[in-house]
């Protein structure tokens, strides 16, 4: 497979990054040369300076022989002209865009406009952050939550206490796989590493753990870390911009209680005409007086969503210490992932991320049905569905060879999420829901075949 990515930010980097390791032919097309210099000694790819909007640079990257073309530069006019080009000059290549303007994403969708434009597909990323939010707000608490089958099946990420009854036994003592099971760990995230676990895997303290559940067993899930999942009702916003208003949308919908906290007085004008019931206050979020007097200790969840990553996990820390019950943080830059766990914070999102996994899915588009990636890219969830004349048809999951690093972690069969032991036998049809390590991805879609 043969692939351009036009646009070599941090998106651009990590799309072509995974791509390389499954072995797909990238070009990676970068104005920037010194960009362009550093990633070519970071990763396997070829390297193009130049413009993706100018025809000549598309030609000399190979549009002809591509097999999809990715568009995710920061300008959003020029993804999209790129795109438009590369289907005059190789009308069967596919072509993916990144459009960050809600609103000319949505003008886009809704005007019918995509088709003309040569848009096969397109990515919003204020969209996604907003939805991710929205499912972090279902789950106070956990640390990291992803929907699985149409959200038939959840990923939920919570960390393990120092005191917790779990710590310093094996799997198999904590959780065994019985009939009647219905939880089930499928990753460890440990000292900046995911683990794919067996049942002699031993927890420690502070390990996040991913567990497999079904809506209707997470009152379970919350038993056994000592958790009461109990929807948020009231929610402090802190940014005005496109992610904030987005989710102040939304949140008026559920009928929360919502107070926005911007710092700049036009803008406050604006959400406050835009935003029917929400609380829209000028100020500053890390101001204490500010938080206290709006009654921040009786916040369900605290929501730092500006462009300032420093200022996003300064606000949380401080919305933490005056009372918040839980905080929520937007990371833009992939190296601070890390850094927004060790500092206290769990529970966290970027947009940058939830791009790069959209757009990764529609790249492995075919069996793969959904993608999605935990805490520090090096693991994914790959939903995959298991064709008629698949080997893996009439097998047990004790009796599969899947590559190591990998784990099945539910089977979507018939419309119901099943939790899976050893004795469950796959079925034609099934769609596994996979936890695997990103360099075995492309081998876990080989083997189901």
């Amino acid at each position: 497979m043969k692939v351009i990515v036009a646009g070599a930010g941090e998106v651009g980097f990590n799309i072509a990054d995974k791509l390389s390791k499954e072995k797909a032919d990238v070009v990676l097309i970068e104005n920037n040369p010194v960009r362009l210099t550093a990633i070519a000694d970071l990763i396997d790819v070829q390297c193009l300076q130049g413009s993706a909007s100018n025809p000549l640079i598309l030609k000399k990257a190979g549009i002809e022989e591509a097999d999809i073309f990715v568009a995710v530069t920061s300008s959003d006019e020029s993804n999209i002209l790129s795109c438009s080009l590369a289907r005059l000059l190789a009308p069967d290549v596919r072509r993916a865009a990144r459009v960050r303007d809600p609103l000319l994403y949505k003008t886009l969708i809704e005007d019918s406009l995509t088709e003309g434009l040569g848009l096969n597909y397109l990515v919003d990323p204020t969209g996604l952050t907003v939805d991710t939010i929205l499912d972090f707000l279902s789950l106070p608490g956990a640390v990291d939550v992803i929907d699985v089958a149409d959200g038939k099946l959840k990923f939920v990420g919570v960390r393990l206490a120092k005191n917790h009854r779990a710590v310093g036994k094996t799997l198999a003592e904590v959780l065994p796989r019985t009939e009647g099971s219905v939880l089930l760990v499928v990753a460890i995230y440990r000292q900046h590493q995911v683990l794919i676990p067996t049942g002699a895997t031993v927890l420690r303290a502070k390990d996040l753990l991913y567990l497999a559940a079904t809506p209707a067993h997470l009152t379970d899930l919350g038993k056994f870390f000592e958790l009461e999942f109990r929807p948020a009702s009231t929610v402090f916003i802190m940014g005005g911009g496109e992610v904030g208003l987005g989710l102040a949308r939304r949140l008026e919908e559920r009928n929360l209680t919502v107070k926005l906290v911007e710092q700049n007085q036009e803008r406050c004008e604006y959400l406050s005409q835009e935003l029917a019931k929400t609380i829209v206050l000028q100020g500053d979020a890390t101001d204490q007086g500010l938080l206290e007097d709006e009654g921040i200790n009786d916040c369900d969840v605290f929501i730092a969503v500006g462009t300032d990553d420093e200022k996003n996990m300064v606000s949380c820390l401080l919305a933490k210490r005056l009372g918040a019950a839980n905080t929520i943080t937007r990371v833009n830059r992939f190296s601070y992932v890390p850094l927004v766990s060790a500092i206290g914070l769990e529970s966290l999102v970027s947009a940058r991320v939830a791009a790069t996994s959209a757009i990764l899915k529609y790249v492995r588009k075919g069996l793969v049905v959904t993608v999605a990636t935990l805490q520090n890219e090096d693991a994914e969830v790959v939903e995959i569905v298991v064709p008629l004349t698949s080997k893996m048809v009439g097998c047990s999951l004790q009796n599969l060879k899947i590559p190591s690093g990998s784990i099945i972690g539910a089977i979507l069969r018939d419309g119901e999420a099943i939790i899976p032991r050893g004795d469950t036998v796959i079925e034609a049809e099934d769609t596994l829901a996979v936890v695997a390590r990103s360099e075995v991805v492309s081998q876990i879609t080989k083997a189901v075949t």
